[in-house]
């Protein structure tokens, strides 16, 4: 496993998880490769699979068992890549994990697959090597056919990302990171194409450092015109590369998005950003989204709820009780216009008005929609009300994701509007230094 706050000298091993505990899955579903190129390590005891055989399997008692032999049983299946360069197939491999575009697909693993079980479920874990991981990722988060600047800048901030290794997410399992958006989206060799390859191969060792040290370069798939600050997000320290810009070119101009006049105005119009339409036309971007993307709009959008939907969200979200939703509001905005800070005035289970605050941007999103809104930079409309208690809400949104560091849809504006991979990222990280940390 990686080792934090070191600048390895030479390409890393990586441990990723693909099947978690907290999926609760009891069996999964392999394929082996019809090429022969997998064998199988039933706690340490060698086995040769026959190519393009199926199995299941599922937690037992003690450990982990293969469906229709109950006899076969073991605390530890390892299946190791040894020829060829077809991946072993996993079904159903969760994706958006907690958001709302969660669905299952399944994933083909190069490498070394080792399955467990960790208390009452399943734990599937990747090992490979740091740049053939990087290959998948760049067209996993992204579509193939992306410009190749825009590949080789994700490419980049993903390796930079993992080596600065900074969240530790899942230490406790015992992997540096998951397979999804938590982490860095990895679907195996799903979407590899020569394309991704090659970025990673012309990039191969290259990090972003900044006075020395790995960059911690987070990204989000739109903006919505402004970056936010990396504080206003996950309440660290600050980080001098990852700050409120405009995601423009220099002759671009934004406003300040903390007073709420200006916020609004800005939510509510559609100004020509890198991420906006006037760089990136709706009618082409499903072609360069990644493969579980939502085909929708992403730079500004609209939610309609109703006050019963909302309730009950809350409700459930906060283990509350309350009876309806009166107001939505903000208390204090970042600069890329998200609720850092927002209220919620509710009809609490008294029948009394009470004031909730609401303490971050991510709780935001998860508070006012079931699925985990996009952004939290929003406008509300209030519709149909009745004794001063709205029917509905209608949310008026920018961006998707939180904000801060690269804009993946903005740097593929970039791109394709004819900027470099390093133009790119320093657009994304003012005074970042791009580096080979190893051949």
């Amino acid at each position: 496993m990686l080792e934090p706050g070191v600048i390895p000298q030479k390409e890393p091993r990586l441990r990723v998880g693909i099947v978690l505990p907290e999926d609760d899955q009891q069996e999964i579903q392999i394929e082996f490769p019809s090429d022969g190129s997998f064998i199988m390590e039933v706690d340490g005891a060698l086995a040769d699979p026959q190519p393009g055989a199926q199995l299941v399997l599922r937690v037992a008692e003690k450990g982990i068992q293969i469906k229709d032999s109950p006899f076969l049983k073991a605390e530890k299946i390892v299946f190791k890549q040894v020829r060829g360069d077809h991946g072993l197939g996993i079904h159903p491999v969760i994706t958006g994990r907690s958001f709302h575009w969660k669905k299952y697909i399944m994933v083909h693993l190069p490498d070394k697959v080792e399955i467990t079980r960790h208390k009452d479920a399943l734990l599937v874990v990747n090992e490979l090597n740091l740049e053939t991981y990087l290959m998948c990722v760049a067209t996993s988060e992204m579509g193939a056919e992306c410009p190749t600047a825009l590949i080789e800048a994700q490419t980049i901030v993903a390796r930079s990302w993992m080596l600065a290794n900074v969240e530790q997410k899942h230490i406790s399992l015992g992997i540096d990171v998951c397979n999804d958006d938590c982490c860095q989206r990895y679907q195996g060799l799903n979407n590899l194409t020569d394309h991704s390859q090659e970025g990673a191969n012309k990039t191969r060792g290259k990090v972003l450092l900044y006075d020395g040290k790995m960059v911690d370069a987070r990204y989000s798939k739109v903006c919505g015109g402004v970056m936010e600050r990396f504080e206003n997000i996950w309440f660290g320290d600050p980080l001098p590369y990852m700050k409120n810009l405009k995601d423009m070119p220099e002759t671009g101009n934004a406003p300040d998005l903390t007073i709420e006049e200006n916020a609004r105005e800005w939510i509510l119009g559609n100004p020509e950003a890198f991420c906006s339409e006037a760089y990136v036309p709706s009618r082409d971007l499903k072609k360069y989204l990644g493969s579980v993307d939502e085909e929708s709009r992403y730079f500004r959008w609209t939610v309609t709820e109703t006050n019963k939907e909302l309730t009950e969200n809350i409700n459930d979200k906060l283990g509350l009780h309350i009876q309806a939703v009166k107001d939505i509001y903000p208390i204090q905005r970042g600069g890329s216009g998200r609720m850092i800070l927002m209220g919620i005035k509710v009809v609490n289970e008294r029948g009394e008005d009470e004031e909730l605050k609401i303490k971050s941007d991510y709780e935001a999103r998860r508070i006012l929609h079931k699925k985990f809104l996009y952004s939290s930079a929003i406008v509300v409309e209030k519709n149909q009300i009745r004794k001063d208690i709205p029917g509905e809400f209608i949310l008026h949104g920018a961006g998707w994701g939180h904000g801060a560091g690269m804009c993946q849809i903005g740097a593929l504006g970039m791109a394709l509007a004819g900027y470099s991979a390093e133009e790119i990222l320093t657009h994304y990280y003012p005074g970042v230094e791009l580096t080979s940390i190893y051949s």
